[in-house]
């Protein structure tokens, strides 16, 4: 959601670092590198997140014409997960549990409890998807301006960490001050605005 249509709620940062030459060569590598993983319903795995072609989510990797777009890049965070209703599973357990142990007056060990519950997981997961959720991102790499479609902000610490690692740069939030940094303010004005202005502190401080 977001890039190309959706909703208009994101999230603005500040890349830090300079692109490769061959950009293009190297950042496709590294999308490709941590592109998403589809969850299995045999594991212990409940969530799965990777980069996929915004228009594309179920495609298999990436390429260069549905991610280079002029000066943008342009990906989608795909997020799967699991989601087991606890009636649902509480339901199954208790019926095998009442199959294979018909004594009412048996108490099972935490560790055959854990056992069944991972079997009737595995059964349930064999029957339903999980969840799935797409976040679009939008990084001008003239600008060095990044778009990420969410606001909220345990997501967005997730997409900073998982961004950096896949990247190897820093993003910096969004503001009155790295506005400025970007018009060009000299240092001296900046800290005069910091000292004005204790809201919109240097990043880092």
């Amino acid at each position: 959601m977001g890039a190309f249509e959706g909703s208009l709620s994101f999230k603005t940062y500040y890349v830090q670092g300079e692109p490769p030459n061959q950009f293009q060569e190297d950042y496709l590598e590294r999308l490709q590198h941590r592109f998403f993983q589809p969850l299995s319903p045999v594991g212990d795995d409940e969530r799965s997140m990777g980069w996929v072609p915004v228009q594309d989510p179920m495609a298999t990797k990436m390429t260069r014409d549905k991610v280079f777009f002029n000066q943008f890049i342009v990906a989608g965070l795909r997020i799967d997960k699991w989601s087991i209703p606890t009636a649902w599973l509480k339901a199954k357990m208790n019926q095998v549990v009442a199959e294979r142990y018909p004594d009412p007056e048996r108490k099972l060990s935490k560790r055959q409890k854990n056992e069944i519950k991972l079997e009737v997981m595995t059964d349930i997961k064999q029957h339903i998807l999980p969840t799935m959720k797409v976040i679009d991102m939008c990084w001008n790499i003239t600008e060095r301006k990044l778009r990420f479609w969410s606001t909220s902000k345990k997501m967005c610490e997730e997409f900073v960490e998982f961004f950096e690692d896949t990247f190897e740069m820093t993003l910096v939030p969004d503001s009155p001050y790295m506005m400025a940094k970007d018009l060009g303010l000299n240092e001296k004005l900046l800290d005069k605005m910091v000292e004005s202005d204790p809201w919109h502190p240097k990043p880092g401080l």
